[in-house]
């Protein structure tokens, strides 16, 4: 395997465990634990760190260590907010484009969420969750504006994975909402997919205290603390060979 597509496949690995908790928001890590959990070298994990550092999911603290950071609220919050008004006007444009082709890829990606639903097979049911909001960027010829905002979702997606974790927040809600916005755009309602559209996008603000109190741990505002993302060279001292 060439070292550039080891380092491409380290920073997927631990930015999925990032995300799926597997590595849990203000957990310590080290460089070789991370090496021995994907069983990739040093190198290739340490520019992985690096990178996931610039993004802000992993902070570094001189004599202490690095850390998953917590889960930013107002970073999420802003993700949301941004991802809301742009996904109001894709999902407008689909009611005009959307194929039958498009519309059984819809329905199959619900049949599935269904069933992983009755599972509680987290895993799966967030990816058809993602697959059906991509589905609508597809459609449209938007992907390269799906990728962007997979940036800045950083903290909005972990506080996703994190919601289906809570017993009280059913997982039909999601779908039944997939349902109904599917069913306004099949028909062509452009005002009633905008709205669903929002009315969906909002349940993050509706549901977000019930996850801070179970989870008060896993969360930071960042609005309310002063604080200054490290400097690369530090990543790079954190992690290079002693």
């Amino acid at each position: 395997m060439m070292i550039v597509n080891q380092q491409e496949y380290a920073y997927r690995e631990i930015r999925d465990r990032i995300m799926n908790l597997i590595y849990e928001p203000g957990v310590r890590i080290s460089l070789k634990q991370i090496e021995n959990d994907i069983s990739v070298g040093r190198t290739p994990v340490r520019e992985a760190l690096i990178r996931l550092g610039r993004e802000g999911v992993l902070e570094t603290f001189p004599q202490r260590g690095t850390y998953i950071s917590k889960i930013d609220l107002h970073s999420a919050i802003n993700a949301r907010y941004i991802r809301e008004h742009i996904e109001q006007l894709v999902v407008m444009e689909a009611t005009v484009k959307l194929t039958d082709d498009a519309c059984e890829r819809f329905e199959q990606i619900v049949r599935q969420q269904i069933t992983f639903s009755k599972k509680k097979d987290h895993e799966h049911f967030f990816e058809k969750d993602e697959d059906f909001h991509r589905t609508f960027y597809e459609i449209t010829d938007k992907l390269e504006i799906w990728d962007w905002l997979q940036i800045l979702n950083t903290h909005l997606n972990r506080f996703r994975w994190l919601r289906l974790r809570v017993k009280e927040l059913q997982w039909e809600k999601i779908i039944s909402q997939h349902v109904n916005l599917l069913k306004a755009v099949s028909e062509g309602d452009v005002d009633e997919a905008k709205f669903l559209t929002s009315q969906h996008l909002h349940m993050m603000i509706n549901e977000k205290q019930v996850l801070i109190d179970q989870f008060p741990d896993y969360f930071i505002d960042r609005s309310s603390v002063s604080f200054q993302m490290p400097e690369d060279l530090k990543l790079y001292e954190q992690f290079s060979e002693k």
